[in-house]
């Protein structure tokens, strides 16, 4: 009887891993990322909403685009990502400029995953670097360089407001109900 308590107690670690390991990706050069991307521009995130544009789901972020290095784009651009990192989202916090690669597919024309090179563009030196002169701008661009030279410093990872962890959280809380009823039953 004591096997199940272990067998329980196995279930609840693999439910608080899972998210973990959801998301895989082979990390790309900035050529590899720029080659493969649709678009590449710098954008301030204004808005972050539910996705209900596209059948992908997940959130619709709306950028101000600043700079561009591929792709034709306007002024505002709405890109697609899941809504938590375990599934690939990226986590795109509103006022903050980043350093965006963007792909398409059949499900959704301009989509940002944590597998691109997109990033803040205070912590994207070596990828603006390698990217040169844009090709468009849509301001002078001097808030990105005075951000940038004025950061010594690489931000961290920021959570989401979404649900991220609440997945694994309800499998441990229904896991533990399953264990204590059983435990309570063998008793």
């Amino acid at each position: 009887m004591r096997w199940l308590a272990v067998l329980f107690l196995g279930l609840i670690s693999l439910a608080q891993t899972s998210e973990a390991r959801a998301c895989s990706c082979m990390q790309l050069s900035p050529s590899e990322g720029l080659s493969s991307s649709l678009a590449v521009f710098t954008g301030e995130v204004t808005s972050i909403a539910p996705n209900d544009a596209t059948k992908f789901g997940g959130l619709e972020v709306t950028l101000r685009v600043k700079e561009v290095w591929k792709g034709t784009l306007a002024e505002e651009v709405k890109v697609h990502t899941a809504a938590t990192g375990a599934a690939c989202g990226y986590t795109f916090v509103k006022g903050t400029t980043y350093l965006v690669y963007a792909v398409s597919d059949d499900a959704d024309p301009m989509r940002v995953s944590l597998c691109s090179r997109t990033a803040p563009v205070d912590n994207a030196k070596e990828d603006l670097d390698f990217l040169g002169k844009p090709s468009h701008r849509f301001d002078d661009g001097s808030a990105r360089k005075s951000k940038r030279e004025e950061s010594n410093t690489k931000d961290g990872c920021s959570a989401s407001p979404g649900t991220a962890g609440s997945t694994g959280l309800g499998w441990m809380v229904l896991l533990l109900a399953g264990a204590a009823l059983m435990i309570r039953r063998l008793a």
